[in-house]
């Protein structure tokens, strides 16, 4: 049953660990409603900036036809989706109020709903705590990924966006101090890391990790654990969306040479053991692939 005020679940990240395909699956989901603006940012920043809202708000209300061309991997918008940014756009600059966070989601109606922003993977344990006291029946979902794996998606993206400087890759040293200042890598790049924060802070709020490994390997029996979890019917379809859909797959990536492996594998030592103790299952065998003792 969806909770009657406010999200049903909120996925925490991790950034490049598959909450695009989460968005995807479940906004096609017959059980949901899901926001128009993946990446809300309202629980990470204080006072929210929403960036992704107000341009989205900017978008539909100059050329909604622009913006629908353009998002053709989204659902059709309804009214809905415009009082849902109006209203949240409202919240830019002003202190976090849970109350009118939680007021937003609504706009469901009976349906499931929920915030799929990755950067909450940064969050404070005070922030952390916040949460849970607010909405103490809310599911927390996080995604993870293989540590090196992810970070070097991370920085292919950074590239794509020419955010990256690649000549970096040419000198180890250069890139390993790069690792080391990264602040992003540093707040959202620690799996173990993120879920002891919300052990500590939030001991009693439901909260379930998915590896990406499975999304990769077994996306259907995945959808199914995650639906089951937030409470949706696992059996009903996402439309003709395919469980195994990816609409990043054909994303031009960079290739990792064996230098830069050894840099991150080496950066990342200390966290894949954590990762392993702490998740198991898939994260015992990224320690052993790495040929890194558990």
């Amino acid at each position: 049953m969806s909770v009657a005020n406010g999200p049903d679940f909120i996925c925490i990240g991790m950034q490049k660990a598959g909450t695009g395909w989460l968005f995807d699956q479940l906004q096609y989901h017959p059980d949901f409603w899901m926001p128009p603006a993946k990446e809300i940012h309202y629980l990470d920043r204080d006072p929210p900036k929403l960036m992704n809202v107000v341009k989205l708000l900017n978008q539909a209300r100059r050329r909604p036809e622009r913006l629908e061309k353009r998002f053709e991997h989204r659902r059709r918008w309804d009214d809905r989706d415009l009082a849902f940014l109006e209203e949240a756009a409202d919240l830019r600059g002003k202190p976090v109020d849970f109350e009118r966070y939680c007021a937003l989601f609504r706009f469901k109606n009976g349906r499931f709903s929920g915030d799929v922003t990755p950067g909450y993977s940064g969050l404070s344990e005070e922030r952390i705590a916040e949460i849970a006291a607010a909405m103490p029946e809310v599911r927390i979902v996080l995604l993870i990924r293989d540590p090196v794996a992810r970070a070097w998606s991370q920085i292919s993206m950074a590239n794509r966006n020419e955010n990256f400087d690649v000549s970096l890759l040419n000198d180890p040293t250069a890139f390993r101090s790069h690792l080391e200042s990264w602040d992003s890598l540093h707040r959202h790049g620690f799996p173990a890391r993120i879920a002891e924060r919300w052990d500590r802070a939030a001991p009693k709020v439901h909260f379930r990790h998915f590896f990406m490994d499975d999304i990769a390997a077994k996306p259907d029996e995945t959808r199914r654990d995650i639906l089951s979890f937030i409470g949706a019917d696992p059996m009903k379809s996402s439309g003709d969306l395919a469980a195994g859909h990816n609409r990043k797959s054909k994303a031009a990536k960079l290739e990792m040479g064996e230098a830069h492996k050894r840099a991150l594998v080496d950066y990342f030592a200390d966290e894949i053991r954590a990762c392993a103790r702490r998740f198991g299952s898939h994260a015992v065998s990224w320690a052993a692939n790495y040929g890194i003792a558990a």
